[in-house]
This record gives structure tokens, C-alpha cells and sequence, in this order.
């Protein structure tokens, strides 16, 4: 068995004709610019890795207060041609639906149906034409929105139609168009 100190001779004695070019000092130094640069390598990732977190939570949380903040600005009717010249009008409710008058008039008129259209008030002449019945027929549905089928053949003859839209319900009436019209809330 050989001791420690045995061993020690023995590799000294192998490498004793083995002389180093490079001095120590030169090893050394270079050992510490290695060092060095990988700590400012791995600092500089730090860094970048966490701006880039930083980056994220700020876009997260800008998406989120968009998210948050904006108002869904959702149709408030829907109208569609139905059966024998009829037309189809739903009328959605609800705080999240805003109802613009003067397009739900300009889709009346595209399916042949004169309308007077308001929010918020409805609109009467007197005389008031006969026949609202044969014109309008509604029901409201359970989720509060109200589906109305007109039938625009039926309005008589200088006379259109009348819709006061309200958050909660919905006025019809057959107007005369060129009489003065009576307006309330």
C-alpha cells in the first residue's frame, strides 16, 4: 500500500521536467476577468428579466383597467324580414344597450316601415289613426327584451308609426305625420 506522502514523490517526480510558460499571475488574473464578466452577464439578465416583468404587469394591468373601464356599447334592436312583407323588431334591454333612434328609423324605413322613433318619450297626434292592432303585435320576452312584428301593409295612409323606447318598456302608437305630434315621458 502506498501512504499519502509516497503518492506526493511520485507525481512530483512526473511532472518535475514540466515547466509552465504561462505565469501564475496571468492565470489568475485571467480566471478573475472570467468571473467578473459572467457576474456582469448574469446581473444584465437579472435586469432585463425583470424589466420584461415589470413590462408584462404593466401591460396586464393596463389590459385589465381597459377591460374594466370600457363600456360594452351592445345594439339595441335587431330587425329582420319576416313572413308576407312582415318585419321583425327586437328590441334589447337593459343598461348595457343604448339605443340610437335615427338607426332604428333608417332600418325601419329600409323594410318600408315609416317611423317616428324616441327614447326616452313617446309621441301621439290626434286624431290617432286606427288600426295600431293590425299593425303591431308584441310580446316581451323573459329576458326582458321586447319582440315586435310589424306589419307595415296594414299602416294607413299618411300615417307611421310611433315608438317610444324606455329602459323599462316600450310605447307603440300609429301617428299622423303631418299633424302636430303630443310628446310626454
Amino acid at each position: 500500500m502506498i501512504s499519502d506522502t509516497d503518492l506526493e514523490h511520485k507525481v512530483r517526480a512526473s511532472v518535475s521536467d514540466l515547466h509552465m510558460r504561462i505565469p501564475v499571475e496571468a492565470i489568475l488574473d485571467n480566471a478573475r476577468r472570467r468571473r467578473r464578466s459572467r457576474r456582469i452577464m448574469l446581473s444584465a439578465t437579472a435586469v432585463v428579466g425583470c424589466a420584461a416583468v415589470a413590462l408584462a404587469a404593466i401591460g396586464l394591468t393596463a389590459t385589465h383597467e381597459t377591460a374594466r373601464t370600457a363600456k360594452a356599447q351592445l345594439a339595441a334592436f335587431t330587425l329582420s324580414g319576416g313572413p308576407g312583407g312582415s318585419a321583425s323588431l327586437t328590441l334589447h334591454k337593459g343598461a348595457q344597450y343604448r339605443l340610437d333612434p335615427d338607426a332604428l328609423r333608417r332600418a325601419l324605413a329600409e323594410h318600408g316601415i315609416p317611423a317616428l322613433v324616441t327614447v326616452g318619450t313617446s309621441c301621439d297626434t290626434n286624431p290617432e289613426p286606427d288600426g295600431l292592432d293590425r299593425v303591431v303585435t308584441a310580446s316581451r320576452q323573459s329576458s326582458g327584451d321586447v319582440f315586435i312584428t310589424i306589419n307595415p301593409g296594414a299602416i294607413p295612409a299618411g300615417a307611421e308609426l310611433s315608438i317610444g323606447y324606455f329602459s323599462s318598456h316600450t310605447r307603440y302608437s300609429l301617428i299622423e305625420q303631418k299633424a302636430p305630434k303630443t310628446c310626454s315621458a
